[in-house]
């Protein structure tokens, strides 16, 4: 299969599945955060399609685009001399979720996650391509407390790696939600169907591939970036209408550092960078 006949499969898969689908929504979100010589943006557009199965089963696929700008070249945080252009570096994103959970017992339910990606600078090829994904189990101790566990292939310290995940999560009551864990955190509050109000805490991470090698002043050569950070934010999602959602979420990212790295992630280089804040908005519209 050609890389442009891959592509056009990974874009039309959720589009097809739409058919089968009892819902859907599309988003769109627009973040920034600052670094030490200029800033990460980052706009992502997704389209989202679930279904229920019965009782017991259930079933969705997700579809998203991200496009990230760092406002300076990357090879500024490798090369100590290098004399910069004042321009950019952009990376592409395409990533496509397919989750299916069953409900094993009255207390146990068990998550599957595939997650094909295509994460390049400008030219995109096999290496490319990255499968994500895993599986997790969650367990109801009670009415109001439960623990998932699970390991997953992910990318939230800059690279593609088999982790342990995990929270106990814990419902105070019909309005207030708690759920501690690895690689998300969560304490929220909603007082009514168009309000609520969160605390997060999220590891997050991407990894791309470089169009052309950088030889840094160690003569290293690096092909691989990527990034990773630790999201604490304050986060209010406002339910406009049965229809429209618009979130807007700020906080402080910490452990940020850039993970560049050679063909076989033999040799890595950790770029830490400077914490500092984070803003996004995303509005969502229920079709």
């Amino acid at each position: 299969m050609t890389i442009n006949n891959f592509t056009k499969l990974l874009i039309l898969i959720p589009i097809f599945g739409v058919y089968a689908q009892k819902g859907a929504s599309i988003d769109w979100n627009l973040q920034t955060e600052p670094i030490e010589n200029g800033s990460i943006k980052q706009t992502q557009i997704g389209l989202l399609l679930f279904e229920n199965i019965g009782t017991k089963n259930n079933m969705s696929s997700t579809f998203n685009y991200k496009s990230t700008t760092i406002t300076d070249e990357i090879e500024n945080y490798l090369l100590k001399q290098y004399v910069t252009n004042y321009s950019s570096t952009h990376f592409n994103s395409f990533e496509n979720t397919s989750e299916f959970s069953r409900q094993l017992t009255s207390k146990t339910k068990l998550t599957l996650v595939i997650v094909p990606t295509a994460n390049y600078e400008n030219n995109l090829a096999l290496s490319n391509i990255t499968i994500l994904g895993g599986f997790e189990i969650n367990q109801k101790l009670n009415n109001s407390n439960s623990i998932d566990l699970g390991i997953k292939r992910m990318t939230v310290f800059g690279k593609p790696e088999i982790l342990p995940t995990f929270s106990f999560n814990h419902q105070f009551n019909k309005t207030a939600y708690f759920k501690l864990g690895f690689p998300n955190s969560e304490l929220s509050y909603s007082n009514s169907i168009r309000n609520k109000l969160s605390l997060n805490n999220n590891f997050s991470g991407s990894s791309y591939n470089l169009d052309s090698p950088i030889v840094d002043d160690n003569l290293n050569t690096i092909s691989k970036v990527g990034f990773s950070q630790v999201e604490t934010t304050l986060q209010y999602e406002r339910n406009m209408d049965t229809s429209w959602f618009v979130t807007v979420k700020g906080g402080y990212s910490s452990q940020k550092e850039f993970k560049f790295s050679d063909e076989n992630r033999t040799n890595e280089i950790n770029q830490a960078l400077k914490n500092g804040s984070i803003f996004s908005i995303s509005i969502k519209y229920k079709l």
